[in-house]
């Protein structure tokens, strides 16, 4: 999710930098990276409370002090008398409405709501949706409008009946329902998939002046799935997979109304609410002593209740009540996490789950020494969650798991290194050359056990090279690669089974996984020779579109200017253009002249390429090859 760091520091009373900002939350344990001022978010998917504005500055709210608060109408507002059934109400515990009439519209937004649009990049649609999408931005809460005027009959919130049913959502793409997918139905038919999108027929529009306002809770398990079944990925579905805050609707749409307010004359508002009649607050008993052995910390008590307090916690005794927009929390082990958080696990002194672990000096230099042998081998290393949902007779619980679907300690490397292989090989990645260093933990006998081991996968041509490009990486590719420093693998080498794997190319997967202890010492000599070459490599961001290559093949009648063909070639600069490489390289003896094959990638980061942009691109970067007098294309 991507947040303005100007649309943070306005409510807050100190006004740190954006590094002060931006290290902070790394502290917090949101991951993110930072562009031209904005804010990046991947954050894990049981904290949805942070999907916003709002989320972020009560995480920050420990380091500090909120501004005032977004006003709110604080008006009485008469009951909305609607035609409306929930017959749905295990997945839609909860459910409230306004209805809106307004007119004078102002021909432009307030500053906070138009640098929403202008600093994010967002294009605007019509007053009240632009409001709808503000809202979810900064509360969190995702609301949907209805043109009021275009509902036909009571709505009907309902699982659909019928196998195959149209719906037309909003953004005019048509698809066909499913039985018991949750719907809001009209006498016409669906207006809503519920939790991901609108229908086209009720939406609103520039004339729409008489809306309905939704703001619904829906419990997240109804919803997950459905965004990436019909392929319309919204900010909705997005947030209401990752649960919202069941008890934020009347803010929510009081927020709504004031907004509202700020831009246009409101000559009618009234509320409909159906709450969550079975709604019940987390309490939990907390043990300040037993979080302390958790983290191996000396929080004291004063502390521990500031720090709590301070992220909205209260306090009931021995009791702890959790915010209802914490749905991540339910035991000590998450209470300890959140002092974690506050201290900074950098701050807190690391200590082995297996007390009798040391650190072995030799195994450290023989890991060096394999990474830097395997990097100078066009390997990449990569860095794997240590969790996943495999459990077997040997695998350790999580108690506390920051995703539910990956509770158990890894038992072995290789699995996260088929799935990196499949990740690249969806983005067209022709050589793909992995290993991983990294503990595992075993679950022998009731008793923990350490295991430090190298896993590593190749799959697709050896490199790309006019040497290497038509050469496969194999088993005998690996046997050679690590005989020729004195280890002999080949009994360790495995060829992956394809058909277990979700991924379109059959091209075979070779990999293996050995305890880094079985490793020899690489010689002295060796190793000198191999850290020499190794250099810095800078992050470069994936793709998650597809790239598209272009071959091409330069006749030089001139070896003189097979030096200006390459020069050209590196200092292009054309849109588009991701990667390039020599894949055949041929002297002519009999006719004088020097072939060479490049082959270009194209990629975008934001969309998938068409062939005219393509096109237009290859033509940027042929013209001033081309330009040269003793170099062609043959055919072109």
């Amino acid at each position: 999710m991507k947040i303005s760091y100007k649309h943070i520091i306005r409510c807050l009373e100190e006004k740190p930098s954006l590094k002060d900002l931006s290290e902070k939350l790394f502290q917090l344990g949101h991951e993110h990276d930072v562009e031209n001022d904005i804010f990046n978010f991947e954050f894990t998917p049981n904290r949805g409370d942070c999907l916003s504005v709002n989320g972020v500055i009560r995480d920050l709210s420990v380091f500090y002090k909120n501004k005032n608060k977004p006003l709110i109408y604080d008006n009485a507002i008469p009951n909305l008398d609607i035609n409306f059934s929930n017959l749905s109400k295990d997945s839609c515990p909860s459910i409230s409405f306004i209805r809106i009439k307004v007119q004078n519209v102002h021909s432009e937004y307030k500053e906070y709501l138009n640098s929403y649009f202008e600093d994010l990049n967002i294009k605007k649609n019509n007053f009240f949706t632009d409001i709808s999408n503000y809202i979810a931005y900064e509360q969190g809460q995702p609301v949907h409008s209805y043109d009021f005027n275009l509902i036909n009959g009571p709505i009907i919130l309902r699982n659909c009946q019928n196998e195959n049913e149209k719906f037309l959502t909003l953004t005019n793409t048509e698809i066909e329902l499913h039985k018991n997918d949750l719907v809001f139905y009209d006498d016409e038919g669906p207006i809503n998939l519920a939790g991901v999108m609108g229908g086209k027929r009720t939406s609103c529009s520039k004339d729409t002046n008489d809306a309905l306002i939704e703001c619904a809770y829906f419990k997240p398990e109804f919803i997950i799935g459905k965004s990436v079944k019909y392929d319309l990925h919204s900010d909705a579905s997005h947030k209401f997979e990752r649960s919202v805050d069941p008890l934020c609707h009347e803010k929510t749409l009081r927020r709504f109304i004031q907004i509202v307010q700020d831009h246009a004359e409101i000559f009618q508002v009234e509320i409909f609410s159906e709450p969550n009649a079975k709604y019940k607050k987390t309490e939990i008993n907390y043990d300040l002593d037993l979080i302390n052995k958790i983290l191996g910390t000396e929080v004291e008590e004063q502390e521990f209740v500031n720090i709590l307090s301070s992220l909205d916690f209260k306090f009931d005794g021995s009791k702890i009540v959790v915010p209802s927009y914490r749905s991540d929390i339910s035991h000590q082990n998450d209470l300890a996490e959140e002092i974690a958080r506050v201290i900074g696990y950098n701050n807190i002194e690391s200590k082995s789950i297996l007390l009798n672990k040391s650190l072995d000096k030799n195994s450290s230099d023989i890991e060096r020494q394999i990474k830097s042998y395997l990097i100078n081998n066009g390997f990449y290393e990569v860095i794997n969650m240590p969790f996943n949902a495999f459990q077997t007779n040997q695998s350790i619980k999580v108690d506390n798991p920051l995703d539910s679907n990956r509770e158990f300690l890894r038992t072995e490397l290789v699995p996260s290194l088929i799935e990196n292989v499949v990740f690249n090989e969806k983005r067209q990645k022709e050589s793909v050359k992995f290993f991983e260093i990294s503990d595992i933990y075993i679950l022998k006998n009731k008793k923990i056990s350490c295991e430090r081991r190298l896993g590593l996968v190749v799959s697709g041509r050896q490199g790309l090279s006019h040497q290497e490009f038509s050469k496969k990486l194999d088993k005998k590719y690996l046997v050679k690669l690590f005989n020729s420093i004195g280890i002999n693998l080949e009994q360790h080498i495995l060829l992956i089974d394809r058909d277990k794997i979700d991924s379109k190319i059959k091209t075979p997967i070779f990999a293996f996984e050995v305890p880094l202890d079985d490793f020899p010492k690489i010689t002295g000599e060796l190793e000198t020779s191999l850290i020499s070459k190794s250099s810095f490599a800078k992050y470069k961001e994936v793709s998650d579109y597809p790239s598209s290559y272009r071959d091409f093949s330069f006749s030089i009648e001139n070896k003189k200017d097979i030096p200006k063909l390459y020069k050209c070639i590196e200092e292009t600069n054309v849109e588009f253009l991701k990667d390039y490489f020599i894949f055949d390289y041929y002297e002519d003896i009999h006719n004088n002249k020097t072939k060479v094959g490049y082959r270009f990638i194209f990629q975008s980061n934001i969309k998938t390429l068409k062939d005219e942009e393509i096109n237009n691109s290859v033509n940027n970067l042929l013209k001033p090859i081309l330009s040269i007098n003793s170099i062609t294309v043959p055919g072109l």
